[in-house]
Protein backbone atom coordinates (compact mmCIF):
# COMPACT_ATOMS: atom_id res chain seq x y z
CA UNK A 1 0.00 0.00 0.00
CA UNK A 2 1.22 3.76 -0.51
CA UNK A 3 2.76 5.69 2.31
CA UNK A 4 0.85 8.35 4.17
CA UNK A 5 2.87 11.16 2.56
CA UNK A 6 2.85 9.25 -1.29
CA UNK A 7 6.67 8.79 -1.10
CA UNK A 8 6.74 5.24 -0.72
CA UNK A 9 5.18 1.55 -0.23
CA UNK A 10 4.91 -0.42 2.66
CA UNK A 11 4.09 -4.02 2.73
CA UNK A 12 1.36 -4.44 6.04
CA UNK A 13 2.36 -7.43 8.13
CA UNK A 14 -0.54 -7.29 11.01
CA UNK A 15 -2.99 -4.32 12.10
CA UNK A 16 -5.26 -4.84 15.04
CA UNK A 17 -7.72 -4.17 14.97
CA UNK A 18 -8.31 -6.18 11.62
CA UNK A 19 -8.58 -4.55 8.26
CA UNK A 20 -8.73 -0.99 9.50
CA UNK A 21 -7.05 1.83 7.89
CA UNK A 22 -4.35 4.00 8.62
CA UNK A 23 -6.63 6.28 10.81
CA UNK A 24 -8.22 3.80 12.84
CA UNK A 25 -5.65 0.94 14.10
CA UNK A 26 -4.85 0.27 17.67
CA UNK A 27 -1.39 -0.57 16.45
CA UNK A 28 0.16 -1.38 12.99
CA UNK A 29 3.44 -4.08 11.82
CA UNK A 30 4.89 -3.46 8.43
CA UNK A 31 7.94 -3.40 5.91
CA UNK A 32 9.09 -1.01 3.95
CA UNK A 33 11.72 0.06 0.89
CA UNK A 34 13.19 3.68 1.22
CA UNK A 35 15.09 4.54 -1.62
CA UNK A 36 15.44 8.38 -1.49
CA UNK A 37 16.31 11.03 0.82
CA UNK A 38 13.21 12.55 2.39
CA UNK A 39 10.18 13.47 5.30
CA UNK A 40 8.43 10.69 7.00
CA UNK A 41 4.54 10.46 6.82
CA UNK A 42 2.97 12.39 9.45
CA UNK A 43 1.28 10.26 11.76
CA UNK A 44 -0.56 12.27 14.90
CA UNK A 45 -0.76 10.38 18.32
CA UNK A 46 0.95 7.53 17.48
CA UNK A 47 4.75 5.88 18.61
CA UNK A 48 6.74 4.22 16.09
CA UNK A 49 9.76 2.24 16.25
CA UNK A 50 11.83 1.31 13.09
CA UNK A 51 14.70 -0.86 12.57
CA UNK A 52 16.71 -1.69 9.39
CA UNK A 53 16.38 -4.63 7.94
CA UNK A 54 18.67 -4.49 5.03
CA UNK A 55 21.42 -2.09 3.75
CA UNK A 56 23.62 0.21 5.39
CA UNK A 57 21.15 2.26 7.43
CA UNK A 58 19.77 5.82 7.63
CA UNK A 59 20.67 9.06 9.15
CA UNK A 60 17.49 10.63 11.35
CA UNK A 61 16.80 14.19 11.93
CA UNK A 62 13.44 13.51 14.80
CA UNK A 63 12.44 17.05 15.35
CA UNK A 64 15.82 18.64 15.30
CA UNK A 65 17.88 15.65 17.29
CA UNK A 66 19.99 13.41 15.06
CA UNK A 67 19.76 9.43 15.38
CA UNK A 68 21.48 6.62 13.14
CA UNK A 69 19.55 3.38 12.54
CA UNK A 70 22.53 0.72 11.08
CA UNK A 71 23.84 -2.44 12.05
CA UNK A 72 24.73 -1.20 15.54
CA UNK A 73 22.01 1.00 16.66
CA UNK A 74 19.47 -1.26 14.97
CA UNK A 75 15.73 0.59 16.86
CA UNK A 76 14.52 4.23 16.94
CA UNK A 77 12.05 4.78 18.74
CA UNK A 78 10.04 8.21 18.14
CA UNK A 79 6.61 10.45 17.88
CA UNK A 80 4.66 9.66 14.56
CA UNK A 81 3.69 13.63 15.01
CA UNK A 82 7.25 15.13 15.22
CA UNK A 83 9.01 16.21 12.01
CA UNK A 84 11.20 13.50 10.76
CA UNK A 85 13.77 13.90 7.88
CA UNK A 86 15.69 10.42 6.81
CA UNK A 87 19.16 10.05 4.38
CA UNK A 88 20.44 7.34 3.07
CA UNK A 89 23.67 6.29 4.78
CA UNK A 90 24.67 4.38 1.19
CA UNK A 91 21.91 3.16 -1.07
CA UNK A 92 18.30 1.75 -0.59
CA UNK A 93 17.33 0.17 2.79
CA UNK A 94 14.74 -2.09 3.81
CA UNK A 95 12.96 -1.37 7.51
CA UNK A 96 10.51 -2.70 10.27
CA UNK A 97 7.95 -0.49 11.39
CA UNK A 98 6.34 -0.61 13.98
CA UNK A 99 3.19 1.59 15.12
CA UNK A 100 1.00 1.98 17.92
CA UNK A 101 -1.57 4.95 19.30
CA UNK A 102 -0.47 6.88 21.81
CA UNK A 103 -3.87 6.61 23.59
CA UNK A 104 -5.09 3.23 23.62
CA UNK A 105 -1.23 1.49 24.22
CA UNK A 106 2.42 1.72 24.12
CA UNK A 107 4.68 -1.00 22.94
CA UNK A 108 7.79 -2.42 22.71
CA UNK A 109 10.67 -3.65 19.72
CA UNK A 110 12.78 -6.56 20.69
CA UNK A 111 15.77 -7.13 18.28
CA UNK A 112 16.86 -10.96 19.01
CA UNK A 113 20.14 -12.14 17.11
CA UNK A 114 21.50 -15.55 17.23
CA UNK A 115 21.18 -19.02 18.74
CA UNK A 116 18.86 -19.26 21.97
CA UNK A 117 15.91 -20.47 23.51
CA UNK A 118 13.99 -17.29 24.62
CA UNK A 119 10.03 -17.22 26.62
CA UNK A 120 7.85 -14.98 24.91
CA UNK A 121 6.74 -12.52 27.37
CA UNK A 122 2.08 -12.99 27.39
CA UNK A 123 2.19 -9.49 25.78
CA UNK A 124 4.09 -10.61 22.81
CA UNK A 125 1.89 -10.05 19.47
CA UNK A 126 3.75 -11.05 16.58
CA UNK A 127 7.42 -12.34 15.99
CA UNK A 128 9.04 -11.79 12.86
CA UNK A 129 11.40 -13.33 11.50
CA UNK A 130 14.08 -11.06 9.52
CA UNK A 131 16.65 -13.89 8.75
CA UNK A 132 17.53 -17.36 9.22
CA UNK A 133 15.10 -19.56 11.13
CA UNK A 134 13.45 -20.61 14.53
CA UNK A 135 11.24 -23.13 15.90
CA UNK A 136 8.10 -21.74 18.30
CA UNK A 137 7.68 -24.34 20.52
CA UNK A 138 4.03 -24.50 22.63
CA UNK A 139 2.51 -27.03 25.07
CA UNK A 140 0.09 -28.41 22.08
CA UNK A 141 2.82 -27.89 18.64
CA UNK A 142 5.90 -26.76 17.40
CA UNK A 143 6.29 -24.35 14.12
CA UNK A 144 9.20 -23.57 12.19
CA UNK A 145 9.18 -19.75 11.56
CA UNK A 146 11.91 -18.66 8.71
CA UNK A 147 12.99 -15.35 6.94
CA UNK A 148 9.91 -13.39 6.07
CA UNK A 149 7.83 -14.63 8.09
CA UNK A 150 5.96 -13.38 10.77
CA UNK A 151 3.59 -15.00 13.48
CA UNK A 152 1.24 -13.26 14.56
CA UNK A 153 -0.55 -14.02 18.40
CA UNK A 154 -4.24 -14.06 19.44
CA UNK A 155 -5.12 -12.46 22.54
CA UNK A 156 -6.66 -15.90 23.40
CA UNK A 157 -3.36 -17.73 22.62
CA UNK A 158 -1.62 -18.86 26.00
CA UNK A 159 2.25 -17.59 26.00
CA UNK A 160 2.73 -18.42 29.30
CA UNK A 161 4.87 -21.82 28.00
CA UNK A 162 5.70 -20.53 24.46
CA UNK A 163 9.47 -20.42 23.55
CA UNK A 164 11.35 -19.88 20.55
CA UNK A 165 14.19 -21.38 19.57
CA UNK A 166 16.76 -19.72 17.08
CA UNK A 167 19.21 -20.63 14.54
CA UNK A 168 22.57 -19.61 14.54
CA UNK A 169 22.02 -17.17 11.95
CA UNK A 170 18.96 -15.54 12.87
CA UNK A 171 17.86 -12.38 13.77
CA UNK A 172 14.05 -11.79 15.18
CA UNK A 173 11.78 -9.02 15.90
CA UNK A 174 9.25 -9.80 19.12
CA UNK A 175 6.49 -7.21 19.25
CA UNK A 176 4.93 -6.63 22.64
CA UNK A 177 1.67 -4.36 23.32
CA UNK A 178 0.95 -2.96 26.75
CA UNK A 179 -2.43 -1.76 27.83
Amino acid sequence: MPWKNGAGTTIEIAVFPAQVGLDDFVWRVSRAQVVANGGFSHFAGIDRSLALLQGAGMRLDIGGVNHQVDLHHNIVTFAGDVSLHAELISGPISDFNLMSRRSACHHQLNHWIGPAMRSLSVDTVLLYCAQGSGTLITEKSVCNVNADEAVQFAEDDNLAECQLKSSDDSRFYCVQIHG
